[in-house]
């Protein structure tokens, strides 16, 4: 782990490990077999006696994310957690580099003191509140594991991780709490410490993008007998403001951006939208001269031109079970073949690299993700003939894209599915504005078999530029 708490580091998963004068020896194999094998109950508790000798723990916090309509994918953030009973601290990376702030929770009177620095913006601001976001003691969630193991729905085979071999438990969500289905966790314990090395919590919802599902991972543990007291002593860099980074941020977009604004959206619209979506299996519309038609796990472009078909590229995502830890996976995430029939050729490639290409449903829920920062909203419009309901928002509201950049959404009343979908883009000096459309949307349709399979006529040859 890169950081400054690794030279108070006390490994995890050690041959031998001592914390403050407790020392844990490696748990052997016995004659009957592996120890994960025999009754939770006794190791069990073997596991919470080691976890009751830590006062702190440092651990990395990642994110992955699984999709219907996408192969897995793994961020390139992540954040470094410092967790003690009383007091955390947590510094966030952009891309594994870079920090972007630091977060420190210390004890303060009756309550606590929240010290944040952005590093991004060059400011820092504190809140004193009881009741601040607390983050969770981790401990306290390997205990609660620990104790839902008899209820283990299966135990995974062992892996290797940081070179240590680790076995998992699996552990359907919906035997704690209110959990929707398909929730689950994986516990991963050191098989010689038996303490825990990696926790993943798979199918979180996502309000900003319902196209996919969340996947946090905790990994790369460090455990302290004793609190390391420099973790936990705020620094604040010479010449930062004493500002929150919104404001900061708020101030730089006024400049660049403009103005945002707001429209007033009906409660629970979106998640109506959404779970109409979610139900289709086939689809299909058409943009320009190319008519894009998909289901879950592949899609295809037909390109006109006038009324004589001039192209085919059918895609395919890589539908390999995802299984033992979630990783970002080696090997082909969507494969390509196209077929030219004005030239009589063809060409097959393998897409694995970033960016990566969407699936057409992934870039509709996106767009219908984006309902909640809508700056207006039209009740009763009549699109193609068809009763409709509309947004429009700011594509400035996300990333850097300039003033001017926006999305029209028009669904139809009655089915809440898009009926229209048009992408502004504003005059940029060589041309003036463009527009997207996607329109003659079919929803369900019937499509004949192997439609989604490549079909390259018998004459046509490999395309050699």
């Amino acid at each position: 782990m890169n950081s400054k708490a690794g030279k108070f580091a006390l490994a995890a998963a050690v041959i031998l490990i001592v914390l403050g004068g407790i020392t844990l020896w490696p748990f052997a194999r016995t004659a009957t077999g592996p120890w994960w094998l025999g009754p939770s109950a006794a190791w069990g508790q073997e596991i919470l006696r080691s976890l009751e000798a830590i006062q702190a723990v440092v651990y990395r916090q990642r994110a992955g994310y699984t999709s219907d309509y996408g192969a897995p994918e793994m961020s390139k953030g992540y954040e470094i957690r410092f967790n003690a009973k009383d007091r955390y601290r947590r510094d966030r990376y952009d891309d594994g580099v870079h920090i972007m702030n630091t977060q420190w929770v210390v004890p303060d009177g009756n309550g606590v003191q929240m010290i944040e620095v952005s590093y991004e913006y060059e400011c820092w601001f504190s809140q004193e509140n009881e009741a601040y976001g607390f983050m969770e003691s981790m401990i306290d969630r390997m205990r609660w594991y620990v104790d839902l193991l008899d209820r283990a729905d299966r135990v995974l085979a062992t892996e290797t991780f940081d070179g240590h071999e680790c076995v998992g438990f699996e552990i359907c969500a919906s035997k704690y709490g209110d959990n929707a289905e398909g929730r689950f966790d994986r516990i991963w314990f050191d098989v010689d410490t038996r303490l825990p090395m990696r926790i993943e919590r798979y199918g979180i919802t996502m309000d900003y993008d319902p196209a996919r599902k969340l996947i946090l991972i905790h990994d790369q543990f460090e455990y302290f007998a004793e609190v390391p007291p420099d973790l936990f002593v705020p620094e604040i860099p010479d010449g930062y403001v004493n500002a929150h980074p919104d404001e900061v941020r708020t101030a730089r977009d006024a400049q660049v951006k403009g103005e945002m604004v707001f429209a007033d959206v009906p409660p629970g619209l979106e998640e109506k939208i959404v779970g109409g979506l979610e139900a289709v299996e086939t689809g299909a519309y058409r943009q320009g001269d190319v008519v894009t038609s998909f289901s879950g796990h592949a899609w295809r472009k037909d390109t006109y031109s006038d009324t004589a078909l001039a192209q085919t590229v059918w895609f395919a995502l890589d539908e390999s079970p995802l299984e033992g830890p979630f990783e970002m996976r080696d090997g082909t995430a969507v494969k390509e073949t196209s077929a030219d029939f004005q030239s009589k050729t063809f060409r097959v490639a393998d897409h694995t690299g970033s960016p990566r290409l969407w699936h057409p449903m992934r870039d509709i829920l996106f767009v219908v993700g984006l309902l909640d920062q809508a700056d207006r909203f039209y009740e009763e419009v009549e699109i193609d003939g068809v009763p409709c309901l509309g947004f429009e928002v700011s594509a400035k509201k996300y990333g850097d894209n300039p003033d001017g950049m926006l999305h029209r959404v028009w669904l139809d009343r009655a089915t809440y599915l898009p009926v229209r979908i048009e992408f502004v883009w504003p005059p940029n000096g060589t041309r003036g504005t463009r527009t997207e459309v996607k329109e003659q949307f079919e929803w369900n349709p019937l499509l004949p078999d192997g439609f989604f399979t490549p079909q390259i006529p018998g004459d046509f040859t490999l395309a050699t530029d």
